[in-house]
């Protein structure tokens, strides 16, 4: 390759790099005002984000012993797993019930205003995780604190690999969630039940997978949701899986992204006649 080659591909690295920080500058400052305008709407702002978990799990952990007695240290441990993966569950839950509706929620925004419409699910995605890191790290504490694990620092190591997976996941299924919603109004309706069904037969409530029918495990290796959970859960070092979870799923997620954004860049184009 001669130096024109050379030059005209720093040329379009220099140009992918510029929309890259445009786009997540763009994210960003959509983020910030949806932040600011949930704190205006609540009397304490932000501030219950980190109190609702500690609430929640004293909540938990009072009803279990009183309600259920037994050995302290294992109800305390299988409380609060499953109260980690109630958080996760809820997060993911949380993203795909707003985005099912949300390019008819911000309709009047395609119509009138040309920006990239990819965004709206990443600007959603992001507000929702940030708000899920902040009850994560609070949850994370407590159960450093009352679950005795002698490599909890691999679960930490590793920890930062799997939140990046996630996030990715969580915009793949945003970018997925949207198109479908558009497509099919009804489906915002009929998910509800599903996955509280699906919550109960999934890996927060059901430890012992193997236990399960058949068709209840094959349900929970292709339901998202579980799988989501099952790799945190090994990294965090409940179940015994290990530390290839989070390396995995990051890795798929990174390809899932990719396909995805090709998807989304074709379906959108149309968009404006299905809302």
């Amino acid at each position: 390759m001669g130096r024109a080659g050379l030059s005209a591909l720093c040329r379009v690295d220099v140009v992918i790099a510029k929309e890259i920080i445009r786009l997540a500058r763009l994210t960003w400052n959509l983020a910030r005002i949806e932040f600011d305008a949930q704190r205006k709407e609540t009397v304490s702002g932000l501030i219950w984000v980190a109190l609702w978990p500690l609430l929640q799990v004293g909540g938990f952990l009072l009803v279990f012993h009183f309600v259920r007695g037994g050995s302290r240290h294992t109800d305390s441990a299988a409380i609060l797993a499953a109260y980690l993966g109630v958080l996760v569950w809820s997060a993911a839950v949380t993203v795909l019930m707003s985005n099912l509706r949300i390019l008819s929620a911000n309709r009047e925004l395609i119509m009138h205003i040309r920006f990239p419409i990819t965004i709206l699910s990443i600007v959603d995605v992001t507000v929702k995780y940030v708000l899920f890191l902040v009850q994560l790290v609070v949850a994370l504490g407590i159960w450093l604190a009352v679950v005795p694990n002698d490599q909890w620092y691999l679960a930490l190591a590793y920890l930062p690999l799997y939140l990046v997976a996630f996030y990715c996941a969580l915009v793949v299924m945003a970018w997925l969630a949207s198109l479908i919603g558009a497509a099919v109004p009804e489906v915002a309706s009929i998910i509800p039940p599903m996955l509280v069904v699906l919550l109960a037969l999934s890996p927060v409530f059901q430890p012992d997978l193997e236990a399960l029918p058949w068709m209840i495990q094959r349900l929970n290796d292709v339901n998202p949701f579980s799988i989501w959970v099952s790799a945190f859960y090994a990294t965090i070092g409940v179940s015994p899986a290990g530390p290839s979870a989070p390396i995995m799923l990051l890795g798929s997620s990174l390809i899932a992204v990719a396909c995805a954004r090709v998807l989304v860049d074709l379906f959108y184009r149309n968009v404006a006649r299905v809302i």
